[in-house]
């Protein structure tokens, strides 16, 4: 790679002919454009390729709700919530055929017990024991509870369309209880049901968060799967 000093012409940027060029904090640099590939990509390839993008779905529908995104803390250097999202789950996730694990939300989140997390034929269904009252919640700030997540889609019934896809979800919110079971739907309609009905697979991720009067989150669950 070269320098450019003294431009007459400016800052070039781009392409021209076998060369490229770029600017990197305030200095222009020329390289040549490097070849096209000439083999195909192997299996160890094609996996990297896999789980890398069904992470990067999984973070950007997780980033996507409003209410998970709250419970994300925020980054003291210059990444994201997305790319803390996406580190956080790329660990975790098996490959792209089988996703095996994904979190939310952050680590140690209330527990709640017995929860059992459904893909129904229209819509997600989450039902768990009460809550309690020894979870750290504060009733007198925390007033409604949600449940959000996300669908990861495999093994679509249509041609032309992605292997995988993530659908983002919440539940509409309910006043907060916490001595009766918890039971919340989400449920889909027009191009969203259209999207989740054209998968076999459908594994669902989410959790609770508790809401204040403003509808902004305070606590969260740990994540549950179905």
């Amino acid at each position: 790679m070269a320098r450019l000093y003294n431009q007459i012409l400016g800052d070039p940027s781009g392409t021209l002919g076998n060369m490229v060029f770029r600017i990197r904090k305030g200095a222009d640099f020329i390289a040549k454009r490097p070849s096209p590939r000439s083999t195909a990509a192997n299996n160890s390839e094609l996996a990297f390729r896999g789980k890398f993008g069904l992470t990067g779905k999984i973070a950007q529908g997780i980033n996507s709700v409003d209410v998970l995104k709250e419970v994300w803390p925020t980054s003291t250097g210059r990444a994201s919530k997305f790319n803390d999202i996406f580190k956080a789950n790329y660990k975790l996730i098996n490959s792209a055929e089988n996703p095996g694990s994904a979190i939310v939300a952050p680590v140690f989140g209330f527990n709640a017990a017995n929860a059992v997390l459904t893909a129904g034929a229209s819509g997600i269904h989450l039902v768990t024991d009460a809550l309690g009252v020894n979870i750290g919640v504060d009733t007198g700030v925390e007033k409604f509870l949600v449940a959000a997540g996300i669908v990861v889609l495999n093994n679509p019934t249509l041609e032309n369309i992605a292997t995988n896809q993530v659908i983002p979800f919440k539940s509409n919110q309910h006043n907060l209880d916490l001595i009766n079971p918890v039971d919340l739907t989400a449920d889909f309609s027009g191009g969203t049901l259209a999207m989740y009905e054209s998968y076999t697979d459908k594994k669902v991720f989410a959790c609770l968060v508790t809401l204040d009067e403003n509808g902004k989150a305070v606590h969260y669950s740990s994540t549950f799967n179905s």
